[in-house]
């Protein structure tokens, strides 16, 4: 990952806690569920899967969602199923218009489950829509390291999330 590439993603999260916008008037706890279609990269091969996320935390703010989450693609390789993601804790910027910022970071993992697992530093970044009331969309990306290769997800998830 590039400094420039840091530099844009932190000014990014920064931005999003510091807005003024106000959204709906959400207050407490938040849980929330994601599925959809995801894709794996690392090295030479692509991997396409189905991806899972989960939040669960509260709201900071009316606009501002705190959280733990864990966002991961499961896909086959070399006939072993394999977990690719980070997991850690995460920032949502939401704005009036349904539109939302968020970000992640913690632990990314690997898990072949023929019992082998890497585990290393991981970020992640993504922007989102509610639709509709307590139904999100979200289009996001994720680096991580497994041993010395970088490893990144991507994932296009339809959300659903209690305010």
């Amino acid at each position: 990952m590039s400094r420039t590439t840091l530099h844009v993603g932190l000014a990014l999260c920064l931005a999003a806690l510091t807005s003024s916008d106000v959204a709906a008037q959400r207050k407490g706890f938040i849980i929330g569920f994601g599925a959809g279609p995801g894709l794996t990269t690392g090295g030479v091969d692509s991997k396409i899967g189905a991806t899972l996320s989960l939040k669960l935390g509260g709201m900071a703010s009316e606009t501002v969602q705190l959280y733990v989450t864990s966002k991961a693609n499961f896909f086959s390789e070399d006939g072993a199923l394999v977990l690719a993601g980070v997991h850690g804790l995460g920032v949502t910027q939401q704005w009036p218009s349904g539109f939302n910022i968020n970000g992640a970071i913690g632990v990314a993992t690997w898990i072949d489950f023929d019992w082998s697992t890497y585990a290393g530093f991981g970020a992640g970044v993504g922007v989102g829509y509610e639709f509709t009331d307590n139904w999100v969309i979200d289009l996001g990306g994720q680096w991580g390291r497994r041993e010395d290769l970088n490893v990144f997800n991507i994932a296009l998830t339809i959300n659903w999330m209690s305010f």
